[in-house]
């Protein structure tokens, strides 16, 4: 009977400390998931802004064509 309690106990906190792994990447998993959207929305502002820019230079050439 001690032995098996030994066992159980051994057991018991396998368990404990394989939920714990669990929680803790899945916090980190949540966490890249955040930093992942937003990453996406500051390249979108920053393509946003390539394009504007772009879109400038070309009316720059055909003014300077124009002179």
């Amino acid at each position: 009977p001690a032995a098996r309690q030994e066992e159980l106990a051994r057991d018991a906190a396998a368990v404990i400390r394989l939920l714990e792994t669990a929680l803790v990447l899945n916090d980190e998993q949540g966490s890249s998931t955040r930093e992942v959207g937003k990453l996406k929305a500051r390249n979108e502002k920053f393509e946003a802004k390539a394009l504007k820019l772009e879109s400038e230079l070309i009316d720059l050439r055909g003014k300077q064509e124009n002179f």
